[in-house]
């Protein structure tokens, strides 16, 4: 998983002029992915998608689909393969307000494609295109004029970014969005993947979580480009509705005897289940004691004690106002089995603490 938001966000505000309030928004989207660094778990299945985020789709294939869908990022990144209920949830006739605060400065139309809202998550294809065909190329906002062009898909070529901008006579422009401080729908965390289609042409693909609270589902989308590194952003916003259309239904695993866990000073108080079209949301709730670091402790799913964990797409930990934890994970959609087993283990996946065998309860 490509996730641009940390240097992106460092980068492109870091030198805007704006009230402190709009600094502190757009800086707390740099740090929406640190809270994942208490699952490393989840931090090292990201960075291992990340090596082939960028890749360029053939002409053919752009002409046949007209762009990467979150069917296609999920499927290739994610390892996950949408549902077809899933699939008859994704919108793509989308009403939206589009607003250059620099249109005459502005080299590229941004398109929302796509999107697809449940309760536990949101995902938005944005197509960047440049205006003037031909003359740019279009990379991520952390590419770096020093990669290699292999990072766009161009195989056996061993030139770098630069030097193939050069080549062919294309000026590099640096492409992002995310979501705006004014954003009704403002998430924790996010992460954004991106594909070249062609040189001028760049599909990027926003995922979010969405917590129960989260009623607003109005959408602004910030839009940048940056011609050179460190510049100043010439920005654009879309702006739309997200709709749920979702059905949710909502469970808890039981289990018959305290879940405390061994070696540890941990006890799991609740296991609560959120099913939909599009995941099952898995969350854990337990007290630690404030003596041991919170990243030590980490769950997963299972069918049976020897078998392998769920299908998982993403998770973290959270300490809760109230001192107590919630570890939530990310599972693909599917029949929730009557019964199966909670396992607690330690980040560095050497050693198994406890296992539980819970059960189904409405």
């Amino acid at each position: 998983m490509k996730n641009a938001n940390k240097d992106y966000y460092k980068r492109v505000y870091g030198k805007v002029n704006a009230s402190d309030e709009l600094k502190e928004r757009l800086m707390d989207m740099k740090n929406m992915e640190n809270r994942n660094r208490k699952n490393k778990r989840t931090a090292w299945k990201a960075a291992v998608a990340a090596a082939a985020v960028v890749v360029a789709l053939p002409a053919g294939i752009f002409a046949a689909t007209k762009y990467w869908g979150i069917g296609d990022f999920m499927s290739e990144y994610g390892g996950t393969t949408l549902s077809p209920e899933a699939n008859d949830l994704i919108e793509t006739d989308i009403e939206q307000v589009k607003k250059d605060e620099e249109a005459e400065q502005m080299p590229v139309e941004f398109t929302v494609r796509e999107s697809l809202c449940d309760r536990g998550s949101v995902s938005i294809i944005v197509e960047a295109r440049a205006k003037e065909r031909g003359k740019y190329l279009l990379i991520g906002p952390d590419s770096e004029e020093t990669d290699p062009v292999s990072d766009l898909g161009i195989k056996k070529d061993k030139r770098r970014m630069g030097q193939y901008a050069k080549d062919k006579g294309l000026e590099i422009l640096r492409v992002g969005t995310g979501f705006d401080y004014q954003s009704g729908f403002f998430p924790d965390s996010c992460s954004v993947e991106y594909k070249q289609v062609e040189d001028d042409v760049l599909n990027l693909c926003i995922r979010a979580e969405r917590e129960k609270d989260q009623n607003d589902l109005h959408v602004v989308l910030s839009n940048t480009v940056q011609r050179a590194p460190g510049s100043d952003p010439i920005v654009s916003t879309n702006s739309f509705e997200l709709t749920d259309k979702s059905s949710s239904d909502q469970m808890e695993y039981k289990a018959k005897r305290a879940m405390k866990v061994k070696g540890t000073s941990a006890e799991v108080t609740k296991v609560t289940v959120e099913k939909t079209e599009v995941g099952n949301y898995i969350n854990i709730y337990y007290t630690y004691s404030e003596e041991v670091e919170e990243d030590a402790l980490m769950f997963r799913m299972k069918n049976s004690k020897d078998s392998e964990e769920w299908e998982f797409k993403t998770g973290r930990t959270d300490k809760l106002e109230d001192g107590t934890y919630r570890c939530r994970l990310d599972y693909e959609s599917g029949e929730l089995p009557k019964t199966c087993v909670l396992e607690a283990f330690d980040y560095e996946e050497k050693n198994v603490f406890e296992q539980f065998k819970v059960s189904l309860s409405r």
